[in-house]
């Protein structure tokens, strides 16, 4: 399968939101290339390089995304929200004269459900805690505090991490061996 690429330094995975601002052309003529034929696009982390300007290099893994939403915002430029879909693996990429990246990607299989156990209760009250300070943002229609899936997903998105250390995260083969990972950075939130 291929796909246009958007390397950013933050991530979205499947049923996760990120609004985005657009300004550079070759992203503009993207998404409106997803307009005409009806497709979305690929959203992979920066390993080299910085979001706007040059092209940047991409790690090998991010989510395939459709837009879910659009406008021009007050500024001037095009806002849209891109949903993740599904994450795959990027075998391989080219770099149009525009500088907008084609990536040859294999989808992966979704993962196995994974239990939710009383260890991973606490990383839903954090991540219920974080998604309160963030909710003018990304607002979740439903928040699946009881899904161990979602909340290993909505903190890989929302916690800040270095883009090495989300990509290390993202390796790991299933969502129970992200969730304890994440159980051992001792995350800390200061409540308002």
């Amino acid at each position: 399968m291929q796909l246009p690429l958007f390397p950013l330094s933050s991530i979205v995975l499947p049923d996760g939101f990120m609004p985005l601002r657009l300004f550079e052309r070759r992203y503009i003529d993207m998404v409106k290339e997803c307009f005409r034929n009806d497709t979305g696009f690929g959203i992979c982390l920066i390993r080299q390089g910085r979001e706007a300007g040059e092209t940047s290099v991409p790690y090998p893994l991010g989510t395939h995304v459709s837009i879910v939403d659009f406008d021009q915002g007050a500024d001037g430029l095009l806002h849209i929200t891109a949903k993740g879909l599904e994450e795959f693996r990027l075998l391989d990429y080219i770099s149009s004269d525009t500088g907008l990246l084609i990536g040859q990607v294999e989808l992966l299989p979704a993962s196995q459900p994974t239990p939710m156990l009383p260890e991973y209760e606490l990383l839903a009250q954090k991540l219920e805690l974080i998604l309160s300070y963030l909710d003018t943002d990304i607002r979740f229609e439903e928040k699946r505090l009881d899904d161990a899936d979602w909340i290993s997903h909505r903190l890989l998105e929302v916690l800040p991490l270095t883009p090495e250390a989300k990509f290390e995260l993202l390796q790991l083969s299933s969502n129970q061996e992200r969730l304890k990972a994440l159980s051992a950075l001792q995350i800390e939130i200061a409540e308002r």
